[in-house]
């Protein structure tokens, strides 16, 4: 995770609650307790939103409970892995894990400035959906039907090596001047990647990092030092 240092604030608190929400789901009152060492009645009242948690242990409290659970684990437990298919279908649909994944992004990228969160794919929207509602980031995705092209999005081409014909994608213009987060459900092309990179650049924006549930691991390697900005999977196949 980042080694920048953040200050507490309502922000932390909330994180924390929706925490100790998504960490209830998976284990009762007591075991929660135990970790976390909050005594039950307190844990209640902070889950039911009836009060918030203060003060600067928050900050150390979040941190504490991601490493409860490995996060890493739980999704790599749920992906399925067929030759060159990946399904993330059961990542996504597990809605606690999927705010746990957004509060751990939301650490991992502490300290970048995040304008936008913008997904390439159907798993990526869900985990950006996620990750935008929690950090009140906006939230946009690309589209690949070519109608699009002229009402508000900009075409990207790009060749994927070994296939003849060239492929494009559809970014909403909007963010093209942002500093942008993508997601993805599934790394496995570098090539979309590298376009939407060049074309945001050019635009005066900026790529933050590149996100998601999985990559392929000998692609990820392909990825040079800061070229998309800071790199994070939670699962490689």
């Amino acid at each position: 995770m980042s080694g920048r240092q953040q200050k507490p604030d309502a922000t932390t608190s909330i994180m924390l609650v929706d925490l100790l929400k998504s960490l209830k789901s998976l284990m009762d009152y007591k075991m929660l307790s135990q970790h976390t060492g909050i005594p039950v009645s307190t844990l209640t009242r902070y889950i039911t939103d009836k009060t918030l948690p203060r003060g600067k242990k928050s900050l150390e409290l979040v941190n504490k409970l991601l490493n409860i659970e490995d996060i890493k684990t739980l999704v790599s437990q749920r992906i399925v892995v067929n030759g060159e298919d990946v399904d993330v279908s059961r990542v996504v649909a597990e809605s606690h894990l999927m705010k746990l994944a957004s509060i751990y992004l939301m650490k991992e990228y502490a300290g970048h400035r995040v304008d936008c969160a913008l997904a390439l794919d159907n798993a990526g929207l869900v985990l950006a959906t996620t990750f935008g509602l929690q950090s009140m980031k906006e939230i946009y995705y690309c589209e690949t039907n070519d109608v699009m092209v002229e009402h508000g999005w900009a075409e990207i081409r790009y060749r994927v090596k070994g296939v003849k014909t060239g492929s494009r994608v559809y970014v909403p213009k909007t963010v093209l001047n942002k500093n942008v987060l993508i997601f993805l459900g599934v790394f496995d092309s570098l090539a979309p990647l590298s376009q939407i990179r060049d074309k945001i650049l050019d635009s005066k924006g900026d790529v933050v990092g590149v996100t998601g549930l999985v990559a392929f691991k000998e692609l990820k390697k392909q990825v040079k030092p800061y070229q998309l900005g800071r790199v994070f999977f939670f699962a490689e196949v």
